[in-house]
């Protein structure tokens, strides 16, 4: 299958990495790709998110990936820091 990240997804991904230190973003960097190589092998191993097309993956402590599958694509759509008002993912995965 083939991995898209969307605009949405590169924003979020940077914006964490901007809250880093150098050592953190490599860190951080290495677990995101192995885990996009993981759900790359099996696209059903994130659990789903309520009641949604969207699944999520636990990055790192503080970090879930969310995706969604369409056709033969895998469409990474948000890094989403658990610090965040959940309300506000809500918000963003409804559209």
């Amino acid at each position: 299958m083939t991995i898209v990240l969307t605009e949405n997804a590169e924003k979020t991904y940077f914006d964490i990495l901007n809250k880093y230190s150098e050592t953190k973003v490599v860190s951080f960097s290495r677990k995101s790709i192995s885990v996009l190589e993981i759900i790359q092998q099996n696209n059903q191993v994130g659990s789903k998110y309520k009641k949604t097309a969207y699944r999520k993956f636990l990055v790192s402590n503080e970090v879930y990936l969310f995706y969604k599958i369409e056709q033969e694509i895998i469409y990474v759509v948000l890094f989403w820091d658990n610090k965040r008002n959940p309300i506000n993912l809500d918000i963003i995965l409804s559209y």
